[in-house]
């Protein structure tokens, strides 16, 4: 779908999933809509996906069939988890719009006909920047945001940004617990799988994303790195889909043999005709990982640390151009130990990971904090970088607990 496109989804489902208290009581999804006709109510009409909606509000007879263009109707919903209400007064065109939660009351649009009320109405959509303050609100009230919730572009980004500081692609030391190649130019490809379960919601969040990566040696010195990563994701959220892409580029600077910097920037955007959603994310992050040796020198240690700040930029999208401005600060740090075993003769190692996810700052999205679990099994590093010709193969799982949310993801990484 053109953004051209997503962007009449996004004025077209405005008009007709609106919501108040009433419809998110009635509704467990992210969008609902009645209609009431001479105060006479209408079925409750309830999705997942806003595309569904658009049918409705070409026509309000289909959300009630004694609807006229002379009638007083109400019609209340959800948006995107947004309590909006949208109003016809008896023999009048003068279409009245409400969302109290976002601080818009009583906006008043008077055309020659409804229909043209309807549209001054998305005339004022494309520059009001309405829309974006509904994402805001969104991210910071329901776990099955975009772009901060299960599933989101804001934990996805976070997760690969990490994972670059602690990935198998280092080749400053065997001590390090990191794996090497001949030319020291690594390219990274894997999946990832995740299903999310909501509170309070009906729909289940599922993720698939495809991480690759390209890591670089520098030739003035071998034991520093330029990594390039691109995450592609999909998501759904019940029936509907989404995506999410950004190219990213990273430092990886050894300042000792066990303790290593890496910092990155990185531009991504995510956009859903089915949620009217889009938005961009410019981002930087700085990752510290300190590996040392435990129980007699059998096992290894890693300790990740990464900061990173994370911001929305102004989309466009066809004649919309909105900024949810949603700015955040987040932390992510962990433990990774790593045990190595012999499987038929090969050496192999099991790692067991614990990461805490939290955001920082006065505006902290819904899903403000996440423990992730995981235990992965693939080659020691140790066992790849004396084979010039074996390359990384990890696999694993991993159980996500955040606020709102909590499922289970299991990935898969080949590097050569």
């Amino acid at each position: 779908m053109t953004l051209k496109l997503l962007s009449r989804v996004c004025a077209m489902a405005m008009l007709a999933c609106v919501g108040n208290a009433y419809a998110e009581v009635a509704c467990s999804h992210s969008y609902g809509i009645q209609t009431s006709v001479n105060g006479v109510a209408g079925q409750m009409y309830c999705s997942s996906n806003a595309n569904d909606f658009i049918d409705y509000v070409k026509n309000l007879k289909n959300t009630h069939k004694d609807y006229t263009t002379t009638s007083a109707a109400d019609v209340v919903g959800r948006f995107n988890d947004v309590d909006i209400t949208l109003s016809y007064d008896a023999n009048s065109n003068k279409l009245t719009f409400n969302a109290p939660e976002i601080g818009v009351e009583g906006k008043t649009f008077e055309g020659a006909t409804r229909s043209k009320s309807q549209d001054e109405f998305e005339d004022w959509l494309k520059k009001s920047g309405v829309i974006g303050e509904i994402l805001r609100y969104q991210a910071k009230h329901s776990a099955t945001s975009a772009i901060t919730g299960a599933g989101g572009l804001m934990p996805t980004l976070s997760e690969t940004d990490y994972n670059t500081g602690m990935s198998d692609t280092s080749n400053i030391s065997n001590a390090t617990n990191t794996i090497t190649t001949n030319s020291g130019n690594v390219l990274g490809i894997g999946a990832s799988f995740g299903s999310y379960s909501v509170d309070g919601s009906a729909d289940k969040v599922e993720t698939m994303t495809l991480p690759l990566s390209y890591t670089n040696k520098l030739d003035k010195n071998p034991n520093h790195q330029m990594i390039f990563t691109l995450p592609v994701s999909m998501y759904k959220v019940g029936k509907s889909k989404g995506y999410h892409v950004g190219l990213g580029m990273a430092y990886r600077y050894p300042v000792t043999e066990r303790w290593t910097l890496t910092p990155g920037v990185r531009y991504s955007i995510t956009g859903s005709a089915d949620r009217a959603t889009v938005a961009s994310v410019m981002s930087g992050t700085l990752m510290s990982t300190y590996t040392l040796p435990v129980v007699n020198d059998k096992l290894d240690l890693t300790i990740g640390n990464m900061v990173g700040y994370y911001k929305t930029g102004k989309f466009k999208a066809g004649d919309y151009s909105f900024d949810p401005n949603i700015k955040q600060t987040m932390l992510r740090n962990g433990l990774m130990l790593s045990q190595p075993i012999m499987v038929k003769g090969k050496k192999l190692a099991i790692e067991y990971s614990a990461i805490d996810t939290r955001y920082v700052g006065s505006e902290k999205p819904f899903m403000k904090n996440m423990q992730e679990y995981g235990v992965t099994l693939g080659f020691h590093r140790d066992a790849v970088a004396e084979n010039s010709k074996l390359s990384a193969l990890r696999a694993g799982i991993t159980y996500t607990n955040a606020k709102g949310a909590n499922g289970v993801g299991f990935n898969f990484g080949y590097w050569f």
